[in-house]
C-alpha cells in the first residue's frame, strides 16, 4: 500500500512541477505546439516606467482636484474623473499614463519575442504593439466587442480593459472605451457572457496560460479560473511570480493550485525575461 502512495505522489510532482528547471521544458514544448497563451498585467508595464493602477488613480486624483473638486474616501475616482472631464476622459488618462515617459524593458521585449500569438494583456499601454511595430512583427488589436479570428498566424493581443495608443489622437483615444471604475469593471463581468469573459475563459479551456505582472488577486479571474475547474476542466496553467517567505510561498502555492495555477517563483525581476527567452519560439 505505501508503494501504491509512493507512486501517486511521485505522478503528481512530474505532472505538475514546482521548480523552474521543470517549467520552462514544459512551457517550451507547449509553445512550440502553440498551446500556450499569456495573461499580462500592470507588472510589465510598470517595468517600462509606466505607472500601475494604483498610481494612476492618484494621478487622476490630482488632477480632479486641481479642477477645484474635494474628493472623499468613498469616492469612485474614475467615475467623478469621468463626470469632471466628459469627452477629454480618456486623453487625460493617456496623459497620466503616459506623462513621465517610458522605456522599453527586457521584460516586454521578451513577451513580444516570445512567439506566443495569443495575449490577452489588461493594460492600457500600447508596448507591445510598439515592439511589434518596431520590428516588424505581424499583429492585431482587438478591443471589447469587436470582431476577430485567433486562427491565423498573426500574434493577437486582446485589451479587455481598453486601449490608450501613446500616439494616438485625442479622437481616437475618446474613441476607446476603457475599463477603469469599480461600476467599469462590475457592469463589465456581471455579463458572464460578455466576449471578455468568453474569451478568458475559452482560453482557460482549450490553452495553457502563463500570467506575467499579475497579482493573481483579481476577482474575475479568480472566477474563471474555478467555473473552469468546475466544467471540468483540468488543465494547468503556471504564473511568474517573485519569491516571498517559505510560509508565504506555501500558503500562495496551495491557494494558486486550488484552481489549477501552478506558481513558477522567480528571485529578481530580471529573471523574468531569462524565463520568457528560454521558452520563445
Amino acid at each position: 500500500m505505501r508503494s501504491n502512495k509512493n507512486n501517486k505522489n511521485k505522478k503528481a510532482k512530474k505532472v505538475q512541477p514546482y521548480s523552474i528547471e521543470k517549467q520552462v521544458p514544459h512551457l517550451k514544448g507547449l509553445n512550440r505546439k502553440e498551446k500556450l497563451s499569456i495573461f499580462l498585467g500592470a507588472g510589465i508595464s510598470v517595468s517600462c516606467g509606466l505607472p500601475d493602477w494604483d498610481s494612476l488613480l492618484e494621478t487622476l486624483k490630482s488632477v480632479i482636484e486641481s479642477n477645484g473638486v474635494h474628493l472623499y474616501e468613498s469616492d469612485d475616482i474614475a467615475n467623478v474623473a469621468r463626470k469632471l472631464l466628459g469627452g477629454r476622459f480618456n486623453a487625460v488618462v493617456a496623459d497620466c499614463l503616459y506623462g513621465h515617459g517610458l522605456q522599453v524593458s527586457d521584460s516586454a521585449l521578451a513577451v513580444a519575442h516570445s512567439g506566443i500569438k495569443n495575449i490577452v494583456c489588461f493594460n492600457f499601454d500600447d508596448i507591445l504593439e510598439e515592439i511589434f511595430q518596431a520590428e516588424c512583427i505581424e499583429h492585431s488589436i482587438v478591443l471589447n466587442g469587436e470582431k476577430f479570428n485567433l486562427n491565423n498566424d498573426r500574434t493577437t493581443v486582446f485589451h479587455p480593459h481598453g486601449y490608450l495608443g501613446r500616439f494616438d489622437t485625442e479622437s481616437e483615444q475618446k474613441a476607446s472605451k476603457i475599463i477603469l471604475s469599480k461600476s467599469d469593471y462590475d457592469s463589465l463581468y456581471l455579463d458572464h457572457y460578455c466576449l471578455t469573459n468568453l474569451i478568458q475563459l475559452s482560453m482557460l479551456m482549450t490553452k495553457t496560460v502563463l500570467f506575467i505582472g499579475m497579482s493573481m488577486t483579481d476577482p474575475n479571474i479568480m472566477r474563471l479560473l474555478k467555473e473552469a475547474r468546475k466544467i471540468g476542466v483540468w488543465n494547468w496553467h503556471y504564473a511568474l511570480i517573485k519569491q516571498v517567505g517559505q510560509d508565504e510561498s506555501i500558503k500562495e502555492t496551495r491557494r494558486l493550485r486550488s484552481v489549477g495555477v501552478d506558481p513558477v517563483w522567480y528571485k529578481e525581476y530580471s529573471d523574468i525575461p531569462r524565463i520568457l527567452n528560454q521558452l520563445s519560439m
